[in-house]
């Protein structure tokens, strides 16, 4: 079994992996929207970096997704997934686009 396979399972398929999880993605989104509704992030400058930082969450999100699924759906991928899995995965792609949108915003705010 390749290494990478074993930590993907390893990983996700954990419950205090999705715990943490969830615990990390409620603060994550709080942020997001507090940025979001901000008085100076709803002019035309505000949208632009916000537009420009979804394009790089958004190229994440689909680099990411197709690695998950190209790993998850070999046909050496020994494991039977179930729920616990498949929730995980999707609990932590969303922190992460999150997290990554959020940290675009304030580079791009400080570069323009």
């Amino acid at each position: 079994m390749n290494p990478f396979q074993e930590f993907i399972w390893n990983f996700f398929n954990e419950k205090e992996t999705l715990v943490v999880g969830a615990w990390a993605g409620l603060p994550l989104t709080i942020i997001f929207i507090v940025i979001l509704v901000q008085r100076r992030n709803r002019d035309e400058r505000g949208w632009k970096i916000i537009g420009k930082s979804s394009v790089i969450s958004f190229t994440y999100f689909l680099i990411i997704a197709n690695v998950i699924a190209k790993t998850v759906g070999s046909q050496t991928f020994p494991f039977e997934l179930n729920y616990l899995f498949y929730s995980n995965t999707i609990q932590w792609l969303y922190d992460t686009m999150i997290l990554i949108e959020i940290i675009a915003i304030q580079i791009i705010k400080r570069i323009e």
